[in-house]
């Protein structure tokens, strides 16, 4: 038996309990199980006769025998009554449960540790449904004086699972493969830094013989977990800078001279001349850059990357940024269009709304290297947007994008051997006289994607291995075709025909289709299923031979363009070296010049009508408001009420034709609400009545207050992003939080703390503590931070000290291979190994 082998291989674990572990726990494995730690522990090292019971309801233990055993009648059932007596007295125990198989179990005269909750009736003593052993079995177990809680359900429990039985599972599995465990760690390591041992560490955590060695036990196992994914985080950054080639941008030129020098509309604050000395470094390095660029609401990102653009510009190369909503894209357009008035710098936006008509031109214009910019939301990760060059992409706002969608970007430039023109043309045709069966080929490639058959699965088996002279790739987009698998290198094509093109139809497409990838310069070999099965080695032969006959084409794969990402969310330190650890990280600390610090107050629903007086005296200003109400997903319908609710009421306090108002939600089609937005940015409205999709995307410098009802059901990060929607003018501006007087702790803190500070970095740590740093996060990026034992917020010292310490040994030993660090090398190869896919997407 070893630690890989499934639970079942444990003394008392059967094939139901280890799916039950599994589905309950996600305990599949031995090693698994160990892993598994107890999130508490019940401290029994103290030991109480009966006498020293105090009447309270604590949880004690005491050492006796069980002196008589009855059943009593109760109006249903019965209950099973046991005396327990030590020489100083005696109380009872009561089961209401299981009375007969209980019953059966006690010993008479025979010494047990009892271990429960106190209840007391009239002055006397019992406890209900204890925990009991002999003395004899207590003494033989690996447990002493501290027991180990371990995570359970409700399934678990009913399923006869308890924290005992759980506790029993690994105590056998340590007693079969306790000389196994291996240390992870070098000597020297766990020297440096005065660590307990694995195997000592591992029977602590699970077993303790005391505090003081939990304690160890703990710290131990948190900084191994930290110093192995500062390991990964750092080694990555190490062979992102070295391996991966990135474009060099050598020259500063005359696109950005011209318009630093014309076009720019205040002067650069300190860090922004910073932060772009750090960029222009990454980028003419010829390594790839991976920087994240984080910077408080307004801080001047956005001005950041647009100089960063025309750099890339200036040097041949295309550039796009991509935003999470429309609105956000829309509004980094039309400032960037706004910016570059005068130059000859082509710029073009592309969201879901945009027209198939509108599209084809921007498809054209990228691959022909007329579109410089290109602004958009997940519209460019389509398959069909391809550029002549890209040379830096720009993912705005970027923790809403999974790693997978980010990684697209990274496939935008043509690979030579598909960018023939003749295939394109055809393919032009084709989409515009046969668009039914265009569509129908979409269908069939995507249930071909979902419904892999064995013969094909088999054929990949072949052609993925290495022993194969010509490397072959599966599922390949080609232009807008998917193929079973390709040789790139020779042009050619495999299929496996399944009987999926069986109607008149079907077969019109699929023989189109083969046309364009002809046309394309792809030789196309069918093969049946029948084929595959009866005699794959024939298949495997002819293939080879065909390949051989082919003639070799050159295949450049692209270069991935530079990355920037960016983030109006601060995030605190802690955060930014575990999950951002292998990114260059550049942070815009200061605001421009002339911004007033926005004053924020908080108010109760009963102060709403001296808030609207505010906002009058505000408007006869000549300025502008917002109104912003929650938007909760599981509650759309209430909160649509609750909108429309407040939108009528600010309508009687603010009537026209005195008072324009705009309203804007999700439910709205995408041109009405870019019509009410335009509205107020055109000062047509002197209020927006909103949801929170305005909390990125909108500028409006004339916006000086920021009306925040129920802001007790916002979270800090949003409180914050809303509140940046105002002072961006040169006027005094102000965000009002309007909350009931029912309010929880945390609320109250979230809302003091807005109150408090306007620095973004404090508001990240208050949230940090508040939501833990996966729910920060959020799903598509907590992945890194699926920690065992480690908490990023309460560990930040072993933290810092594990990353210093991987810091140290990467600059020693780059490669890991010394033969000091074998342990270390052995561990991280296995990490690789379950981490593979995009490890170098930032």
């Amino acid at each position: 038996m070893n630690l890989n082998h499934p639970v079942t291989y444990i003394k008392g674990v059967s094939v139901a309990r280890a799916e039950l572990l599994y589905t309950e726990l996600g305990v599949r494995t031995c090693n698994d199980l160990l892993y598994l730690f107890p999130f508490r522990y019940i401290d029994k090292t103290q030991f109480y006769t009966i006498k020293e019971l105090s009447q309270n309801t604590a949880e004690v233990q005491v050492v006796g025998k069980i002196t008589s055993v009855k059943e009593v009648k109760q109006k249903r059932g019965s209950r099973l009554v046991a005396t327990f007596s030590d020489a100083t007295g005696s109380i009872d125990l009561v089961w209401f449960k299981g009375a007969k198989w209980i019953k059966d179990s006690l010993k008479t005269d025979v010494p047990y540790v009892i271990y429960g909750k106190l209840n007391w009736y009239n002055n006397v003593a019992n406890m209900p449904h204890p925990e009991m052993e002999t003395v004899k079995e207590y003494k033989s177990k690996l447990q002493t004086s501290m027991q180990p809680v371990y995570p359970s359900t409700e399934k678990l429990s009913n399923k006869g699972i308890s924290n005992k039985v759980l506790r029993g599972f690994i105590q056998n599995l340590f007693q079969q493969v306790f000389g196994q465990i291996e240390e992870s760690l070098p000597t020297y390591l766990i020297d440096e830094n005065q660590l307990l041992g694995k195997k000592d560490s591992l029977l602590n955590i699970h077993f303790p013989k005391s505090q003081e060695l939990l304690a160890k036990a703990q710290y131990r196992l948190k900084f191994e977990e930290l110093f192995f994914i500062q390991l990964q985080l750092l080694q990555k950054k190490l062979i992102r800078k070295s391996k991966i080639k990135g474009y060099v941008f050598e020259k500063v030129g005359e696109e950005f001279t011209n318009f630093y020098k014309n076009n720019l509309p205040f002067e650069l604050t300190n860090a922004q001349k910073r932060v772009l000395k750090e960029i222009r470094k990454d980028i003419g390095s010829g390594a790839h850059m991976n920087r994240l660029l984080q910077g408080d609401v307004g801080s001047g990102k956005t001005i950041v990357a647009l100089l960063t653009m025309l750099i890339a510009i200036d040097n041949g190369y295309q550039a796009t940024i991509m935003a999470p909503t429309e609105i956000l894209a829309t509004q980094h357009y039309h400032g960037i269009v706004e910016l570059l008035e005068g130059t000859t710098i082509k710029v073009e936006l592309l969201t879901g709304s945009s027209k198939i008509k509108k599209r084809r031109e921007i498809h054209t214009g990228l691959e022909n290297g007329s579109v410089h910019i290109l602004i958009g939301t997940h519209a460019i990760l389509e398959d069909k947007v391809q550029f002549k060059n890209l040379g830096i992409s720009i993912i705005d706002e970027q923790h809403r994008f999974g790693v997978a969608q980010r990684s697209k970007l990274w496939e935008k430039n043509p690979i030579t051997a598909i960018s023939e023109e003749k295939g394109k043309a055809v393919r032009e045709k084709y989409l515009e006289t046969h668009p039914s069966e265009y569509k129908l080929l979409k269908e069939i490639a995507l249930k071909r994607k979902n419904k892999t058959t064995k013969e094909e699965r088999a054929l990949w088996e072949v052609l993925s291995t290495k022993k194969n002279t010509f490397k072959f790739r599966r599922y390949y987009i080609i232009d807008e075709f998917m193929v079973d698998f390709i040789c790139l290198e020779k042009k050619l094509i495999v299929e496996v025909d399944g009987k999926y093109h069986v109607t008149p139809e079907q077969i019109e497409a699929a023989n189109l289709r083969t046309t364009i990838l002809n046309e394309f310069g792809y030789q196309i070999i069918r093969l049946s299923e029948k084929e595959i099965i009866e005699d794959l080695e024939s298949v495997i032969s002819k293939l080879e031979t065909s390949l051989k006959n082919l003639p070799s084409v050159r295949v450049d794969k692209s270069v991935p363009p530079h990355v920037l990402v960016m983030t109006a969310t601060p995030i605190p330190r802690t955060l930014a070296m575990s999950v951002y650890g292998d990114l260059d990280i550049s942070v815009i600390d200061e605001l421009p010049p002339g911004r007033k610090e926005i004053k924020t107050v908080h108010r109760y629903d009963s102060n709403r009508l001296s808030v609207f007086k505010f906002l009058k005296d505000e408007i006869n200003k000549g300025r502008q408001a917002y109104v912003v109400y929650p938007l909760i997903q599981e509650s759309e319908a209430m909160d649509y009420k609750d909108l429309m609710d407040g939108y009528e009421s600010i309508v009687r306090d603010f009537p026209s034709p005195k008072y324009q108002i705009s309203i804007v939600h999700g439910q709205m089609k995408p041109a009405d609400k870019e019509y009410e937005m335009n509205r107020f940015v055109k000062g047509e409205t002197q209020i927006m009545v909103a949801t929170t999709v305005i909390e990125v995307g909108v500028n409006v410098p004339n916006a000086s207050v920021m009306v925040i009802e129920s802001a007790e059901r916002f979270g800090l990060s949003q409180l914050h992003q809303l509140r940046g929607r105002v002072g961006r003018g040169a006027e005094q501006s102000y965000c009002i939080l309007l909350s009931s007087f029912k309010l929880s702790s945390d609320s109250k803190t979230r809302l003091q703390t807005m109150v408090e500070t306007t620095d973004g970095f404090k508001i990240a740590e208050v949230d940090l503590k508040l939501r833990g740093p996966g729910n920060i996060m959020g799903t598509q990026q907590s992945g890194v931070l699926n920690l065992k034992i480690a908490d990023v917020v309460k560990d930040g010292a072993i933290l810092h000290k594990a990353r210093q310490t991987a810091s140290r040994v990467l600059e020693e030993d780059a490669t890991i291979s010394k033969p000091k660090n074998a342990s270390l090398l052995k561990v991280y190869s296995q990490i690789q190994k379950k981490n593979g896919l995009w490890s170098n997407i930032s």
